[in-house]
Formats: C-alpha cells, sequence, structure tokens
C-alpha cells in the first residue's frame, strides 16, 4: 500500500522502504558505470575500424594510380579518368558524374558526392598525363553501419545484463543490512524482556520507600524523583516491547476498533490536557467501519504517543483532535493540533529515537521513543505515516492501516 499524493503532506519512508532505495540506487550505478565503460569501448573500436578503413581506401586508391595506363578495364567499384597534355579526358565506361571533373582538379585526395553516393578522389601526375581515381564508399559504409549496429546490439546486451548483475549484487549487498536490522529487533524485544522485571521491581520500591513518613523532607523529594524516572525508563522500555511486538509477534492480532481506542486515548490523557487548558476531540464515523487487524496495545501505545506529542506542543486554549475515517481499504487515524506546527519538509528528523521539535508547551521534554515508535508500529501493521503542517500552523499525524475485513 502506498501513500497517496496530498498537498502538504509528506509520507514517512520506512526502512524497508530505504533498503529496497539504496539496493535499486546502487544497481542503477553500477549499471551506469558499466555502461559507460562499454559506451567507450564501443566508440574507440568504431573509431579505430574507420581509420583502418580510411587507410586502405587511400591505400587501395594509391596502387591503382600508380599502375593505370588505360581507363578501359578499372578494378570493382572505380571509376578512371585520363587526362591528356592536349586537354582530352578518357572516362571509364559507366563511370559516375564527378569522374571527368576529377581530372581537371589539383592532385591530392579528396571527396566527392553525387546522386547520393560518397566517393573517395585521388588524382596524380604520371608520365604526362592527370590520373584520377574514384572509388564508391558505399560497401564501406555499409559496412560500417554493420559494425555500428553490432556495437549497438552489443551495447544493449551488455546494459542489460549488467543492470540484472547489478541488481543480484546489490540485493546480496543490502542482505547483511537487513539481517543485521533483524537481528537487532530480536536483541531489542530480548533485552527488554530482561529489563521489564528489575525496572518494575526497582519502581516498587522507590514508591513505598517515598510513601515512608519518618524520611527527611528532602529525603523524599529525591526518593519522588526516583519513582518519576524509573517509571519513565519502564515506559521506554514497554515502548520498546511493544514495537518488537507488533512486528514479530502477528499472532496476537486481533480485530481492533479504532474509534473505541482512541476514546480510550483521550480518557487517559483528558485530564492533563485540562490542566493545560487544552480540549482533546474525537471524530469518527460508524466503528463497525473503523476497524482493523492489528496488536491492540501497540496500536493504543502508538496513538497515545501521537497525542502525547501534540498535547507537548499545544498552546493553552487549543484543540487536539482525533479524526477516525476510512479511505478505500485504509483505515486513518488522524492526530491534529493548532499547537507550534512543523514543516513537513523537516518532518522525517522528528522520527529518530529521542528527537523531539521546538515548541513545547509544557517546558519539558518529555522521554522515551516517541514518534519513533509510532512508525515502528505502523510499518509492522504494513501501514505508513504521513506528516502535515506548516510553521505556527498546527500539525497533523496520520496512521493509514490496512482495514479489517468484514466478519
Amino acid at each position: 500500500m502506498k501513500p497517496r499524493r496530498r498537498d502538504r503532506q509528506a509520507a514517512i519512508p520506512t526502512e524497508r522502504t530505504v533498503l529496497r532505495r539504496t539496493a535499486r540506487a546502487a544497481a542503477v550505478q553500477s549499471a551506469l558505470t558499466l555502461a559507460a565503460v562499454l559506451v567507450l569501448v564501443g566508440v574507440v573500436l568504431y573509431g579505430a575500424d574507420a581509420h583502418i578503413q580510411h587507410r586502405q581506401i587511400d591505400d587501395q586508391l594509391s596502387q591503382v594510380a600508380a599502375t593505370v595506363d588505360d581507363v578501359d578495364d578499372p578494378p570493382p567499384g572505380m571509376a578512371i579518368a585520363i587526362g591528356e597534355p592536349n586537354g582530352r579526358i578518357a572516362v571509364s565506361p559507366h563511370a559516375p558524374p564527378p569522374t571527368a571533373a576529377a581530372a581537371t582538379e589539383p592532385t591530392g585526395y579528396r571527396n566527392a558526392h553525387a546522386d547520393g553516393v560518397d566517393y573517395r578522389v585521388l588524382v596524380v601526375d604520371q608520365s604526362g598525363q592527370r590520373i584520377a581515381v574514384l572509388l564508391d564508399l558505399t560497401p564501406w559504409q555499409q559496412g560500417r553501419q554493420r559494425l555500428l549496429l553490432a556495437l549497438l546490439a552489443a551495447e544493449l546486451a551488455g546494459l542489460a545484463a549488467a543492470a540484472g548483475v547489478a541488481v543480484v549484487l546489490s540485493r546480496r549487498a543490502i542482505q547483511p543490512l537487513a539481517d543485521a536490522l533483524a537481528v537487532q529487533r530480536h536483541f531489542v524485544a530480548d533485552a527488554s524482556h530482561e529489563l521489564r522485571a528489575p525496572l518494575t521491581v526497582l519502581h516498587t520500591r522507590a514508591q513505598l520507600l517515598a510513601r515512608r513518613t519518618d524520611l527527611d523532607a528532602a529525603l523524599r523529594t529525591q526518593l519522588r524523583g526516583l519513582v518519576v524516572d524509573t517509571r519513565a525508563l519502564a515506559d521506554v522500555v514497554d515502548d520498546l516491547l511493544l514495537a518488537a511486538s507488533a512486528r514479530h509477534e502477528p499472532g496476537r492480532r486481533e480485530r481492533v476498533d479504532l474509534v473505541l481506542l482512541c476514546r480510550e486515548v483521550r480518557e487517559s490523557v483528558v485530564a492533563e490536557a485540562d490542566s493545560r487548558g487544552v480540549a482533546v476531540d474525537i471524530v469518527g464515523r460508524p466503528a463497525a467501519e473503523l476497524v482493523a487487524d492489528g496488536v491492540r496495545p501497540a496500536l493504543r501505545r502508538a496513538v497515545f504517543a501521537l497525542v502525547d506529542n501534540a498535547l507537548n506542543h499545544e498552546k493553552r486554549g487549543g484543540t487536539i483532535t482525533l479524526r477516525i475515517d476510512r479511505a478505500g481499504d485504509e483505515v486513518c487515524v488522524t492526530v491534529a493540533d493548532t499547537g507550534a506546527g512543523l514543516d513537513p519538509r523537516n518532518a522525517e528528523q522528528l522520527f529518530r529515537r529521542f528527537a523531539h521539535g521546538d515548541g513545547h508547551s509544557a517546558g519539558v521534554r518529555a522521554h522515551g521513543i516517541g514518534l519513533a515508535l509510532v512508525r515502528e508500529v505502523v510499518e509492522a501493521h504494513d501501514g505508513y505515516l504521513t506528516v502535515g503542517g506548516a510553521p505556527g500552523r498546527g500539525a497533523a499525524f496520520t496512521m493509514h492501516l490496512p482495514g479489517a475485513a468484514a466478519g
């Protein structure tokens, strides 16, 4: 499923797309390089053949001119004219029009053209006579044309072979990178599983210590900070687990009512939004049409991350809108705000892990993988992400997901 063209919207390329683009670029560059080499070789061969033919033609004319004594029996493809001192010119039978005139021209080699035919001419003085020998260049030109066609066919065949080999080699070259990414994802999933339990224990112990009443106020403040920090670390681990589960555990997929999911997210953030003076609205069609097959916790976390991002960039009095809609086979979830906005051309940098844009309204910088997680989850569900907006005019992030089949 490919993104549609939209005004002021940018599609965020997936890792798979980037790898394919890299493979294609490598294949094209390799094919063009080999094609350039083949063209250079062809030009050299054609030039060398033309030079050799030119020398052979001149040598043949020189030999005939040196041995001619009459015009009665010229070699095949040649014509002869002999000019006498008294001005009389004898011409061989069936000679072309330029033959007689050549016997009156200065000595040396030259080219002539008549009736659509090219000739090579040699004029010499010999034994008091002016001798002109003409050679029809048509067979030589036809030979060069055959060579040119053969070189062109070889170029095309070589280019096709080069493109095929380049595609195969580039794919093989990219495959280790794809394998490395797969290994990285498995490692993230395994490491996150291992980290989750001790972080939960650490968070619980910090909470218990912070609740004690016999502690110094300063110490209690530090413990509360420790609770917040451990919770932030746990959120990062949860994000990584959800992204990994969406990609590596397709068996967990189910039919997800996206309207209901968005309502749950709204309920989770509405208290925080109210405290900041921000409204959170939902716009959606009947829920029966807005269902996707996916890992529900991962999709919920992705929508929550988009809403949290919008909340951090929204101004007091602004509005965050969750719009759920269907376009053909796609189910779209859009989170739009009226806050600081962004330039869609620079949206890609926001999807780097732990990256944040400007314009945080809360004066804090959230922890976690945020928008990077959103893209991970959307890619894992065979969807794509688009970004729209303008500086100072808000931003809109849209998750395009394949709609679930009726049933």
